[in-house]
């Protein structure tokens, strides 16, 4: 069954539960620390690339849907918290058959969605084309490339809750891999912006096979148990989740896409270049959300104090923000130089502002899974409105490219600061009623 008895997982024999000690937190952070940058890493590589070879304008139009395929990634990247969640609480219990049970229900669940996407791509390819202004044909392979990122996540997801960050990392690795070596063969042959999606997608291809090998590997002899859905448990997890997937999407990518629409084609690369160069330090601590959400939900449902993880994960975070940060105010236009080239130095006054921006995001992200992992869901509206109201900002106010990004750290710092507030709320609030 989905649904766990809490105190029983407290009470399981010791020498059953997986205890993880800061030790052993240090260890899975570095490895999910190496292969993070790594993949992103070659993410920059990518861009790197694929910006010198298609230009301005039409790397405009690449990171354009690119933003757009993160968007399309929603629903999986809110399902994949919840599945790490349930997947640590069965992990916590060494139930490999409701793991396996898991796997499967995520895998069949996802591909049906999958093809919703496909379809959805078919039918409006056209007014979506027209509203980011790139070609119709590139709307229906951008749903074929979510539908399998979207697998790959929710299967990573399970490795993620069961705390096997071995096979989560080889395939985030091998997928910003793949991307690389064939962006760079194209390269070769000369590509427009097909051959830019075709590159992105053989590395999704990749590292969701790998994933799926490896699960496979670990629970494809377990006995299959019955997976009773609990949905009113799974809709308060759930709604945690989407507030803080949707919130971190639309902070991410949507005021690249609004940029696309509202500002020149010229205007609208700039912007992107700032945009990837300032997401090298959400990306730098994406690996601490990682970690924290797996170790945190296995001690809360064990009855013990889950917050070592996020005194680790904060202290992680802050350092390696600060060192970027510092980086980006040295040596800024290196930095874009080095990303995209000298077509696009007119970005390099954006980028230690738009780098703040993403601190701050990174943070609140830290905060939104410290929440969910310990079932404080609190944090979901004011999330939300600060993410609307961010963006709503954006529409109203965008003059300059410096007001874009100069409306996104202001609405973050406010968003971080309500979120944050509500978690202190409510866990004084618990503890009080436990008292």
């Amino acid at each position: 069954m989905l649904r766990l008895d809490l105190r029983a997982a407290a009470a399981h024999p010791r020498h059953l539960l997986r205890r993880v000690r800061g030790s052993e937190l240090v260890g899975q952070g570095t490895l999910v620390f190496a292969a993070m940058t790594f993949m992103n890493l070659c993410a920059f590589i990518f861009h790197a690339i694929a910006s010198r070879r298609l230009g301005v304008d039409e790397y405009g139009a690449l990171y354009a849907l690119i933003s757009a395929y993160a968007l399309v990634g929603t629903p999986a990247a809110i399902a994949t918290t919840v599945i790490a969640r349930f997947a640590a609480e069965f992990s916590a219990l060494h139930d490999d058959g409701h793991l396996r049970a898991l796997t499967i229900r995520v895998a069949q669940g996802v591909g049906m969605l999958g093809g919703v996407y496909v379809v959805a791509g078919l039918v409006f390819d056209e007014p979506l084309s027209r509203f980011m202004h790139v070609p119709d044909w590139t709307v229906p392979m951008v749903m074929i490339l979510g539908a399998v990122a979207m697998l790959s996540a929710s299967l990573r997801a399970v490795s993620q809750g069961t705390q096997d960050f071995l096979g989560f990392s080889i395939s985030a690795a091998s997928e910003g891999l793949v991307k690389v070596l064939v962006v760079g063969a194209l390269a070769f042959v000369g590509f427009g912006l097909l051959g830019g999606i075709a590159s992105f997608f053989a590395g999704v291809f990749v590292g969701c096979t790998l994933i799926a090998i490896r699960l496979a590997s670990r629970y494809g002899k377990a006995k299959t148990a019955v997976l009773q859905l609990d949905w009113r448990r799974i809709a308060a997890t759930t709604g945690g989740a989407a507030a803080l997937t949707v919130a971190l999407t639309l902070m991410g990518s949507g005021d690249v896409i609004l940029v696309k629409h509202y500002f020149s084609a010229d205007q609208a690369g700039l912007y992107s270049a700032a945009s990837l160069g300032g997401k090298i330090l959400l990306y730098l601590v994406g690996f601490a959300p990682t970690v924290l959400l797996s170790a945190a939900a296995n001690r809360h449902a064990r009855g013990l104090n889950a917050r070592e993880p996020l005194v680790f994960a904060l202290a992680m975070t802050l350092v390696l923000a600060g060192v970027g940060l510092g980086g980006f105010m040295l040596f800024g236009p290196l930095v874009l130089r080095a990303l995209v080239g000298r077509a696009f130095a007119a970005a390099s006054g954006l980028l230690v502002w738009y780098g703040l921006s993403m601190t701050l995001l990174a943070i609140t992200s830290l905060v939104g899974s410290y929440s969910i992992a310990t079932h404080r869901m609190a944090f979901a509206i004011p999330l939300v409105l600060g993410t609307l109201g961010t963006l709503g900002a954006i529409v109203l106010i965008h003059g300059t490219l410096f007001h874009v990004v100069l409306t996104m750290v202001v609405g973050n710092a406010v968003t971080l600061a309500v979120v944050s507030g509500s978690l202190v709320y409510q866990s004084r609030a618990t503890s009080r009623a436990t008292a």
